[in-house]
């Protein structure tokens, strides 16, 4: 059997961390209406990690932006604040390794993406 290279070590970190990332927004969406938007997200970052899988460590926040940006298109404001209600929250930062989704309004952190509820 041949042996990895770096280059394909750390594309197969890459792919975990993407699966991970999208198991992360899945569960914010709690809605498997929404697979095919997530899935096509994942598809494209997966392109994405083929040119640059240094840039796994991204992916959370990335995938999370994707995701929300197709989603809006049928439900504009999720996810919704919890405090507000009406409006919907933004990650922060726009590209960062700990991303948080955040409330417009306020400007505080409202859950980690992964962790909304």
């Amino acid at each position: 059997m041949p042996r990895r290279t770096a280059r394909h070590r750390r594309y197969d970190a890459a792919v975990s961390a993407l699966e991970q990332a999208a198991a992360a927004v899945t569960r914010d969406l709690a809605d498997p209406a929404y697979n095919d938007q997530v899935a096509a997200a994942v598809e494209q970052r997966r392109w994405w990690l083929e040119q640059w899988a240094e840039g796994a460590p991204y992916l959370l926040c990335l995938l999370a932006q994707d995701v929300q940006e197709a989603v809006r298109e049928r439900e504009p404001l999720w996810p919704a604040c919890p405090e507000h209600g009406d409006h919907p929250l933004f990650v922060e930062p726009d590209l960062g390794t700990d991303p948080f989704w955040v409330c417009e309004r306020s400007g505080l952190p409202v859950a980690a993406v992964g962790s909304l509820r």
